[in-house]
């Protein structure tokens, strides 16, 4: 340092003497120039007008970051208030798990929708309600009507009035059953035993009368045993369920990394503008104690 002080002072000389009449100051410049505080003097005042513009240079570049904003950019894009607070890498993190949820959700809501079509598609073909009606007329004393043209579909053959009618009257019967289409007919006719003779394999249930020998008709053992047609579809509608529920965790991802992302981009702002470098020059006594120092000092503070 105390090198600098005096090159700096050297390079200053040149100035000072074309300033000044050569004659008349001769005694003055040599006294500046072997007066050791008057080197000290004009150096250190030389450093301090540099750290004064550097200073003003730092501040201006330097800008804050809004935590609010920050958090706005992520609550709409994962990862841009990070990248905004300088954190790259953390909005790229971000930003990989929004499209990673988001690929999961429409992958597994598709393969919901077809799992759905396809159980939809079996049971419109393997579940019948006039069967079904049939069933409830014979063994159960039920008087319901339905249509005996097979050209018609099944759901077209009956009156849904009389069947839920009819239902109501039993007290096994847990349900009635739904308008076909919907949703609870597709799950009610695959998940309660009571619909189970309306599938295309179910055999009637009876016991043998010990005096004629004749079949008599159990209408119990329909709660207790299902058809294999019964349990097949009741798995693949379960899949579906699966599936569309893979789908919600992801959508419930998806919205969590919004929420996070915006909570993490705020405090990273908030930590950038925490962040601060100070730099100083001041002037301090040498160890004898005799003369002024200038010193430099860099402090970075979190």
């Amino acid at each position: 340092m105390e090198k600098i002080k005096y090159i700096t002072v050297l390079l200053l000389l040149p100035s000072v003497l074309l300033a000044s009449d050569p004659i008349d100051m001769i005694e003055p410049i040599n006294h500046k120039i072997f007066d050791r505080d008057v080197i000290e003097y004009h150096a250190g005042s030389f450093l301090e007008n540099i750290y004064a513009k550097t200073d003003n240079n730092y501040s201006n570049t330097v800008s804050r970051k809004s935590p609010l904003l920050a958090a706005f950019m992520s609550a709409a894009v994962p990862g841009a208030g990070e990248v905004y607070a300088g954190r790259w890498w953390r909005g790229l993190a971000h930003f990989g798990l929004e499209v990673t949820a988001w690929y999961f959700y429409l992958h597994y809501d598709h393969r919901g929708d077809k799992q759905t079509a396809f159980f939809e598609n079996y049971a419109d073909t393997h579940w019948s309600v006039v069967d079904y009606v049939i069933w409830l007329n014979e063994y159960w004393g039920g008087d319901i009507s339905y249509l005996t043209d097979e050209s018609l579909p099944p759901w077209e053959r009956v009156d849904w009035g009389e069947i839920n009618e009819f239902e109501r009257s039993i007290p096994q019967f847990s349900h009635t059953l739904e308008p076909y289409g919907t949703q609870q007919y597709y799950e009610l006719i695959g998940k309660y035993p009571q619909y189970n003779r309306g599938w295309k394999d179910s055999e009637p249930h009876e016991d043998v009368d010990l005096e004629t020998g004749t079949g008599v008709a159990n209408p119990g053992l329909y709660f207790t045993e299902v058809s294999d047609m019964f349990r097949f579809y009741s798995g693949e509608r379960g899949y579906a369920n699966t599936l569309y529920a893979r789908a919600h965790t992801a959508a419930i991802a998806v919205f969590l990394n919004h929420f996070i992302s915006a909570f993490h981009a705020a405090f990273l702002a908030h930590s950038f503008n925490q962040t601060h470098l100070a730099i100083d020059i001041e002037n301090r006594d040498d160890i004898y104690g005799d003369r002024l120092v200038p010193v430099l000092k860099l402090q970075v503070g979190f």
